[in-house]
């Protein structure tokens, strides 16, 4: 997965004033935490914010310049946003070693229109992120599953999702990721149990 790139500044202000005053002119505050040390930085909101846009994910790799000096490796540890316009307002970034496992979420998403839809069933998504122990080399943003040719009845279970092996994954067991449900609908056109009863004159 190739990382993005991303330029930075040293916060040399604090407070909630000056975060707030930076804020007014476009800056996020956030830290850069390494090696059990955190660096105030801030960052562009506009260039951050197309980020955000384009789809940048816990799980997406950054590289992350301070000063114009090399860049470091992160991923997004937290994003505070806005409770109102849901704007960023903070973001803590972590620094990845490779090799060296670090946890993070990634979203499970689905792919095609499934011919059990199509046909009247309906699609259940109960998990809808993972959170896994991953080297930087292996993280992918999403997960991605291929519902096309599910039909109604077919279920996908964590271990169908054809993880990399090296991955930790947070579950007990091996639930049902995602399903294809028979609908009311379709149980009263197939006449199975659960289905309405046909309307009688009285």
């Amino acid at each position: 997965m190739s990382a993005l790139k991303l330029e930075s500044k040293t916060r040399t202000e604090r407070g909630k004033n000056a975060a707030g005053r930076k804020r007014r002119e476009g800056i996020i505050p956030g830290n850069l935490m390494a090696e059990a040390k955190s660096t105030p930085i801030e960052i562009d909101s506009r260039v951050f914010g197309r980020m955000l846009a384009a789809g940048l994910r816990p799980s997406s790799l950054i590289d992350l310049s301070v000063d114009g000096q090399e860049a470091r490796r992160v991923i997004v540890r937290e994003l505070q946003r806005n409770p109102v316009s849901g704007t960023p307002v903070h973001v803590d970034f972590l620094q990845v070693v490779p090799g060296r496992k670090v946890t993070v979420k990634i979203s499970v998403e689905t792919t095609g229109i499934s011919k059990g839809v199509k046909g009247g069933g309906a699609l259940e998504h109960f998990i809808r992120v993972l959170k896994v122990r991953a080297t930087p080399e292996s993280l992918q943003d999403v997960v991605k599953v291929d519902i096309t040719n599910m039909d109604v009845g077919d279920s996908v279970h964590v271990s169908d999702l054809g993880l990399p092996p090296e991955w930790e994954v947070d579950v007990r067991g091996n639930p049902i990721v995602l399903t294809i449900s028979r609908s009311r609908m379709t149980q009263a056109t197939t006449g199975e149990p659960g289905a309405a009863e046909p309307a009688t004159e009285g």
